[in-house]
């Protein structure tokens, strides 16, 4: 169950950054041609994800239930990868709900406020936190030895691609606040 897990994160990884960026590039202003498609199979992959390690997390309750011993200080990575994954789903659904437009032939969206800004401002924060605490324990998982380097420049990478985003999105707000 943990190695298709891996194979999920890696799915939501690749989907996740072809939607962000032809989404950050779409609320720029250009048509990046963002398939819907990317999208589901990124919240597809997310869904199973959550389904994965809510199991694995309610098996790691039972067993500490079981011998009594929590350890939490010892364990609080575990934990703040846990909490930040489900901490994660609001701002994702959040996404949804703001990002689901309407309509055959135009992309439309509803109006973009402030606190839809924040949503999503905190959405990318979100990811962020999750995703830093969690490149680790993927790449021993996939039984990548040379960690160090490969988490430093995965981390690079997915750190210029949420600044894009954020930078969208704070675009995006300001197109809708000039008219």
């Amino acid at each position: 169950m943990r190695r298709a897990n891996i194979f999920l994160v890696i799915g939501i990884i690749l989907s996740f950054l072809f939607h962000s960026l032809s989404g950050s590039i779409r609320l720029f202003g250009a048509d990046a041609g963002s398939p819907k498609i990317t999208a589901y199979i990124c919240l597809a992959f997310a869904g199973l994800h959550v389904i994965i390690t809510t199991i694995l997390t309610v098996r790691t309750l039972t067993a500490i239930h079981k011998s009594g011993k929590s350890y939490f200080r010892e364990n609080k990575l575990f934990w703040t990868r846990r909490i930040t994954g489900f901490v994660l789903i609001i701002p994702l659904l959040m996404h949804l709900l703001i990002f689901s437009g309407t309509g055959d032939e135009a992309y439309r969206l509803v109006f973009f406020h402030s606190g839809r800004l924040i949503s999503q401002i905190l959405l990318i924060a979100a990811l962020a936190l999750h995703i830093l605490t969690n490149i680790r324990p993927a790449l021993i998982g996939l039984g990548i030895k040379a960690g160090r380097l490969l988490s430093a420049d995965i981390c690079f990478v997915l750190s210029v691609v949420l600044l894009l985003c954020c930078c969208a999105f704070c675009v995006y707000y300001l197109r809708w606040m000039t008219f």
